[in-house]
């Protein structure tokens, strides 16, 4: 049961999220001015566990989702309605989220304005993130195909080596979560992947990611040949350890626009060859 309080901030306990709660998650967003990210928000909620905060009127004030990778988990989509910010509801979804995710590590993207927070529950930052969009100008490599349904099972192992966990309950939604998948074959043996979905609702720009691949020219020809196949928008978000990816994605018509930090707990190092992890799936699942 909610309590009514004088400050009428929420008293219950973080509930689970379903696919059914996707319009409210929609709403939270845009009341913090995110951009409307409905396929990734519908993405989240099937591979993932979203959990969230209702207020006294029904209205959902907090939100987080969890999603498990064996050793490591991603949390993700942190939010807290305008009028309950510095109201402790930040906190305590996160204290529920972090409990959820029992043994594994938690690993997160930290904007700016939640990086604080997140500090204080012993997040540490790992390494930065800069998300380029524009329109990408440059030429396809050439070099890249699409991806076939036979190619899934080799995807899924190169995918479990790169991030040293089995993602197969994310990867294996990619066919139908995203617009385009490359792939890089080399000897008859696939070496590099890449998926782009295109957002309905941010006027059809397109999420370039993940992108794995075996070393900066395989990445840069999975990320032209994507972007020239889908055209318009595109978003990338590339690591800040990798500038020369950076100036390479500003010379063919991205250009930063926002900044935030990847954070891990107690500043654990991650599983996996993270070298050939050039982009996320979404900058929730690292």
């Amino acid at each position: 049961m909610t309590i009514r309080t004088d400050n009428q901030i929420p008293t219950t306990d973080p509930r689970p999220l379903s696919f059914e709660d996707l319009t409210a998650c929609l709403e939270l967003s845009d009341n913090r001015e995110w951009p409307l990210e409905d396929r990734k928000w519908e993405f989240l909620l099937r591979v993932g566990q979203g959990y969230g905060i209702v207020d006294t009127d029904g209205k959902l004030a907090a939100s987080a989702v969890l999603t498990h990778f064996g050793s490591f988990a991603a949390i993700s989509m942190v939010l807290v309605a305008a009028k309950y910010n510095r109201r402790g509801l930040g906190t305590k979804i996160m204290r529920h989220v972090m409990a959820e995710a029992g043994d594994s590590v938690a690993t997160l993207y930290a904007t700016p304005l939640g990086k604080p927070l997140y500090e204080k529950l012993g997040f540490q930052e790992t390494s930065g993130c800069e998300v380029m969009t524009g329109t990408f100008t440059g030429r396809g490599a050439g070099t890249t195909r699409p991806a076939a349904a036979a190619d899934l099972p080799a995807i899924l192992r190169l995918d479990t080596e790169v991030c040293g966990a089995d993602r197969t309950h994310v990867v294996s939604r990619l066919p139908d979560f995203a617009d385009r998948i490359r792939v890089v074959e080399r000897d008859g043996e696939i070496t590099g992947y890449a998926a782009q979905t295109r957002s309905l609702s941010q006027n059809g720009s397109n999420q370039v990611g993940p992108v794995i691949a075996a070393d900066d020219a395989d990445a840069r020809a999975l990320i032209a040949d994507i972007a020239t196949d889908a055209g318009g928008q595109t978003r990338i978000d590339l690591d800040t350890a990798r500038p020369d990816l950076i100036e390479w994605a500003t010379q063919n018509g991205l250009k930063p626009v926002f900044h935030c930090s990847a954070m891990v707990v107690g500043g654990a190092t991650l599983p996996g060859d993270r070298r050939r992890l050039y982009a996320p799936i979404l900058q929730a699942l690292g």
